[in-house]
């Protein structure tokens, strides 16, 4: 069991680290070039709804490309004293908003639709782009609800000065620069989130969740579903992608109906929502925005995403 969680282990740590590594000095590098100030206008819009920096927008806008890579940013900001605490929880939530619509691209199209068909796959966009939406809307109303409207103004926290001298400056330079300044930062991370993502998975592997399991086959017999739903929707718990695909191959099959298998899918999502957030999400966000504060994003995304869930269970439930 341990050489299966060291290499499970391993295989996540090794799809995070090295974009951290990137995000973390690749943006010194920028800093230190001025490029925050040249991105800094484009975030003021946004940043007065929610009465946040327009740092935070900053990050707003890298998260398009790497979640990731826009939480390092936001934790840099913190860490130098640029960003309360409370900035740093509400940006956090609010880097995660570009996620749920740019997954439309990236997951829902190529991967649900061939999978379920034109209709679930809707149910399922239906499902990220409200998260999204309950996401930005939390932001905007935590946001005006604990700063003041004159901070906007005032108070607001500025981009971080041109530390680079006029005329052009090496490569090299700029890069010892940027190891000098993150290099302790990285190393710090890197070890938080090797630790927490091994924990996880020796939890995993021991068996000590898998009580959930055990709660699917009441569930599905109470309702009156074929039995046949229970393997994909304990699979769909640990591994979305795999519950999906065997639930496809189910209606494909004719052994459940289009209601049977969305239903199904959305109610284990209950599970596997929480069940994801502690495999994966929990170590990147602990080990970025430090255990408090990682948490607190956590809690708040998860709670969202299920609300999320629910809104959309009800609708078919009622509506179907």
């Amino acid at each position: 069991m341990l050489l299966a969680v060291e290499e499970q282990t391993a295989v996540l740590c090794g799809r995070v680290l090295p974009v951290m590594f990137i995000s973390l000095f690749g943006f010194e590098v920028l800093m230190q070039l001025g490029a925050a100030k040249k991105i800094e206008p484009l975030g003021k819009p946004l940043a007065k709804a929610a009465r946040l920096p327009p740092l935070t927008v900053v990050t707003f806008f890298a998260s398009i490309g790497s979640l990731i890579a826009a939480n390092t940013m936001l934790a840099q900001f913190h860490q130098d004293g640029l960003i309360k605490g409370r900035e740093l929880v509400l940006g956090a939530v609010f880097n995660t908003v570009p996620v749920h619509f740019k997954e439309t691209l990236t997951y829902q199209l190529p991967v649900i639709l061939p999978l379920l068909g034109m209709r679930l796959c809707l149910v399922y966009v239906a499902v990220f782009w409200l998260s999204g939406l309950l996401k930005l809307g939390y932001v905007i109303i935590a946001g005006r609800a604990a700063f003041d409207a004159k901070r906007e103004n005032s108070d607001a926290v500025k981009p971080p000065e041109d530390s680079a001298p006029k005329g052009r400056r090496k490569v090299g330079v700029l890069l010892k620069n940027a190891w000098d300044a993150r290099a302790k930062l990285f190393g710090k991370m890197a070890v938080i989130i090797i630790a927490v993502t091994f924990a996880v998975q020796i939890l995993m592997e021991s068996g000590a969740i898998e009580f959930l399991d055990r709660l699917i086959g009441p569930i599905v017999d109470s309702v009156g579903f074929p039995s046949a739903i229970v393997a994909p929707v304990s699979v769909y718990i640990f591994s979305p992608i795999v519950g999906v695909t065997s639930m496809s191959a189910l209606l494909n099959n004719a052994a459940v109906t289009e209601y049977q298998a969305i239903v199904a899918l959305l109610a284990g999502g209950f599970l596997m929502v929480p069940v994801t957030r502690l495999r994966g999400t929990m170590p990147r966000y602990v080990s970025i925005l430090g255990f408090k504060h990682g948490l607190q994003v956590l809690a708040i995304t998860t709670t969202l995403s299920l609300v999320s869930r629910a809104i959309v269970l009800a609708g078919i439930l009622l509506f179907w």
